[in-house]
């Protein structure tokens, strides 16, 4: 079994508690999305056990790990980090390239924006890498961000649209970042 299905196969510690404000953000909303990773679908399920997420492989993490042949062992934040950074480097051999995450950020971007229209409060609960992608396209299509970015582990940023669009405001992916 490689680093990512041992990862996967770890799941969300038993013990993981998210925190207060992040779990009263999700427990708000009418539609949790996730990605189709084990460890977000439980993430959601810890945060809002009353609504089943709707997963989909257009928010799973972006495709950087690596096979390293090593025997060096360092946290799997660590390898993230460096798998993380050969990929932006484009350094081979590069599973999918940025364009392609640029291109499923703006599809899964497109979907949440779709799915806003009839539900007022829609959450994402997926992956540092991927959600970083999706800010940016949310952004360029309109959306405001909350200014408390936070890309940490149970982190969560809200966006909403500006009055002028619809005349009042609507909320979008009171997004947390799970995993």
């Amino acid at each position: 079994m490689n680093f990512v299905e041992r990862y996967e196969a770890a799941g969300i510690a038993k013990d993981s508690i998210s925190p207060a404000n992040i779990a009263a953000i999700v427990q708000k909303a009418n539609v949790v999305f996730t990605s189709n990773s084990n460890r977000t679908i439980d993430s959601a399920t810890i945060l809002q056990p009353q609504v089943k997420p709707i997963n989909s492989a257009i928010f799973r993490q972006i495709d950087c790990w690596r096979a390293f042949s090593t025997n060096i062992e360092i946290s799997a934040l660590s390898w993230g980090i460096l798998g993380q950074i050969l990929w932006r480097l484009k350094i081979p051999p590069i599973a999918e390239s940025p364009n392609a995450v640029k291109q499923r950020a703006k599809q899964a971007a497109e979907l949440l924006i779709q799915n806003n229209q009839p539900y007022s409060s829609i959450v994402l609960v997926a992956h540092g890498g991927i959600n970083s992608f999706i800010a940016k396209e949310l952004i360029l299509l309109g959306w405001q961000d909350s200014r408390n970015i936070n890309g940490q582990h149970w982190g969560c940023t809200k966006y909403s649209l500006p009055n002028s669009y619809f005349g009042n405001q609507r909320k979008v992916g009171q997004k947390a970042t799970c995993g």
